[in-house]
């Protein structure tokens, strides 16, 4: 009995260390839980709710989903973007109303001549008023697409058909048809299904392309050549030839490469029939199928809006350069041609053998009562090739404002918009549909992971009854929570400090700066306490200033770039207003974002270090300062016109260069200076707008 009982005794104890050891190893993986559970909080953005932590923290397909999302920013930042929506009323063409939703309606196009046909592109209408339903509106439902030689499309080849089930919308994205060895001379697009209207059935779409090779064999192929079964004429928003004017939401055919250079800008002249012009020297004679002219887009006062493009232009080709035997004349029918609207301006030349290309604005637009001509670039195409490009450019005047630097005639033939780098149109194509891929699997991606961050809060609440969840839990909600409390007494504390800053420094500075005054009016006085009296002035007002800088700098509230541009440009005024002041944003549209406090002071300061350096050394009478904004990075330059100085010969300690750079450094970014006797100083200042 007693070994029984010992026996007995054993076995307890060993059950006894088992669950000692088990609850050990539990307590253990639980530790382990939560502190992963900690790396994963910290790791997680700042903006997170705590159900989406919590999603990051049990499900990996919200962290992979994450980490993808990540991947496809990156990568749509390396692609153009659409404009959005028409410019002007220009909508594009409009079926009339259709009262059988399957009756067949075409629109047909005659190129004018027989042409091989790579590519047929179908660019949906985009009206941003109206919601979702503007993307894509109208586009049709079903519909297929022939090439024939002869008008009444006898023997026509179908190149594509959609006509088996309805067709998913394209939104604001161009649907793409790339098509092998078929020729022809007309295109039809044949709608046999429509989109449902108030009044019955209709379709609608922007442009209709053809491209062959590098051209787009539709844009302007002949006034009369587009005819349509059914067609609603409501000039200027919908009419049958916006079909294929070549104006588009697709914009110019570019990559997202900045553009060091504006193009071509004339003198001002009063007179808005001045006669100005351009020569472009091909160097050998080519036959131009195709001239485009595309517009300025700088912010520039001469041309702001796109004034620099002519209301009424001639193009003219010629053997010689004197143009005393022109082989082909083109110019605008209507009496103002009007703005392009962002997209090039083509004219078809019919193959014209000719060595020298001409444009005259014949008619100038005006800003108030100052007219210009300006160009950001000009294309001349023999088959696939830009043979104008690098080429010698004449003019008859250009511009020879301070500050005009990006504008010169051969920036018209530089390969670059005002904005950005060229590309040939079935490139950006390319770019174009691999951002509109890109984009619906972003859309795709987002809605998944907030329907698995609500399942994952759904069963955490609901159907979480594990203590160890509940703990977990608790614990990142109490993490969430002291990170809350621990933000609000920062912003607490920056509040107290601005106040303090404010009220009691603040009026102590104006107490010195108002008894220094009066001092200084005092007549009992010599003219050295005077003069004192007037430095103390000056230094309380400098100091005020710049107290009240550093009051907006850490006042609570949420400061973006939106804001620190703002306040940039008011600096310029205050510390420089006295001088000619000339800022120019680059783009104006850009989005707002949320900045570091470490970013806006570092930014802020070494802008205001570069204008005060004019102000006290440069004895400068025009300052121009230029911001430049891209998804990943500001920049600035400020440059004035004084006397300028040799960084070699004296050092640039003391204009502030190393502490620019420091602050460029900061921001893993650099700052440069440029300067000579007698030609001014430029300061350039980079910063990464991630650091």
């Amino acid at each position: 009995m007693k070994q029984e009982a010992r026996c007995h005794s054993r076995e307890c104890c060993e059950v006894s260390v088992s669950r000692r050891m088990s609850a050990i190893r539990t307590l253990f993986l639980a530790v382990l839980a939560v502190g992963t559970a900690g790396d994963l909080a910290a790791q997680a953005p700042d903006h997170l709710s705590v159900g989406e932590r919590l999603a990051r923290l049990f499900s990996w397909e919200v962290r992979d989903t994450e980490r993808r999302l990540e991947r496809l920013a990156g990568d749509l930042e390396g692609l153009p973007v659409l404009r959005n929506g028409p410019s002007g009323s220009r909508y594009g063409f409009h079926s009339g109303t259709i009262f059988d939703q399957q009756e067949e309606n075409w629109v047909q196009i005659d190129l004018g001549t027989s042409s091989p046909i790579d590519c047929i592109v179908a660019m949906p209408v985009h009206i941003p008023t109206i919601e979702t339903a503007g993307e894509g509106y109208g586009f049709p439902l079903r519909f297929k697409i022939e090439v024939a030689e002869n008008a009444g499309m006898k023997d026509a080849v179908l190149v594509v058909d959609r006509t088996a089930a309805d067709v998913a919308n394209p939104g604001r994205y161009p649907m793409v048809f790339r098509l092998a060895g078929t020729a022809g001379r007309y295109v039809r697009f044949t709608t046999t299904k429509h989109a449902p209207s108030k009044e019955g059935f209709m379709w609608a779409m922007e442009e209709l392309m053809v491209l062959s090779g590098n051209r787009n064999v539709a844009t302007w192929a002949t006034f009369t050549g587009v005819t349509a079964s059914n067609q609603l004429e409501l000039y200027p928003n919908w009419a049958l030839d916006r079909i294929n004017d070549g104006q588009s939401t697709l914009g110019m055919p570019v990559t997202v490469e900045p553009s060091p250079t504006n193009g071509y800008l004339s003198a001002l002249s009063e007179q808005e029939m001045s006669g100005k012009w351009l020569v472009i020297d091909l160097g050998r004679e080519f036959r131009i199928d195709e001239i485009r002219l595309l517009q300025a887009e700088s912010d520039d006062d001469e041309v702001v809006g796109g004034r620099g493009f002519p209301k009424k232009l001639a193009i003219e080709l010629s053997a010689d350069p004197g143009f005393e035997n022109v082989v082909w004349h083109g110019e605008d029918t209507s009496t103002v041609l009007g703005y392009p609207w962002g997209s090039p301006f083509v004219m078809q030349c019919e193959g014209k053998l000719a060595r020298y290309l001409r444009v005259e604005a014949q008619i100038l637009w005006a800003r108030v009562d100052q007219h210009s001509f300006a160009l950001a670039e000009v294309q001349a195409y023999a088959g696939d090739e830009n043979v104008a490009l690098g080429k010698p450019v004449r003019v008859l005047d250009a511009t020879d404002r301070p500050g005009s630097d990006r504008w010169s005639p051969e920036f018209v033939v530089d390969g670059y918009t005002s904005r950005h780098r060229l590309t040939e149109i079935p490139d950006y194509l390319e770019l174009i549909t691999r951002r509109g891929t890109l984009e619906k699997e972003q859309i795709i991606l987002r809605d998944r992971r907030d329907h698995k961050v609500r399942q994952v809060a759904t069963t955490l609440t609901v159907g979480g009854g594990s203590l160890g969840a509940m703990a977990l839990l608790g614990w990142v909600w109490m993490l969430t929570r002291q990170r809350t409390v621990r933000r609000r007494a920062v912003a607490e504390l920056r509040e107290q400090i601005a106040r303090d800053l404010h009220d009691d420094i603040g009026s102590n500075l104006g107490g010195i700066v108002l008894l220094s005054e009066m001092g200084s009016r005092h007549s009992g006085i010599d003219h050295q306490v005077r003069s004192d009296f007037e430095a103390i002035k000056r230094a309380a007002e400098e100091t005020a200033e710049s107290m009240q800088d550093i009051v907006w700098l850490i006042q609570p509230g949420s400061l973006g770039l939106q804001q620190l541009v703002v306040k940039l440009r008011k600096s310029v005024e205050m510390i420089v207003g006295t001088l000619e002041v000339s800022v120019t944003i680059d783009p104006t549209g850009f989005r707002n974002r949320q900045l570091s406090l470490l970013f806006r002071r570092h930014v802020f300061f070494a802008f205001k270090e570069a204008l005060n350096n004019i102000r006290r050394h440069s004895m400068a009478t025009r300052v121009e300062v230029h911001i430049a904004i891209s998804p990943t990075r500001l920049a600035f330059t400020i440059r004035d016109d004084g006397v300028g100085f040799d960084p070699q010969a004296t050092g640039t300690s003391g204009h502030g260069l190393t502490n620019l750079q420091r602050r460029a450094k900061r921001l893993k970014g650099t700052c440069r200076l440029e300067s000579a006797p007698g030609h001014g100083t430029t300061v350039f200042f980079d910063a990464s707008l991630n650091s």
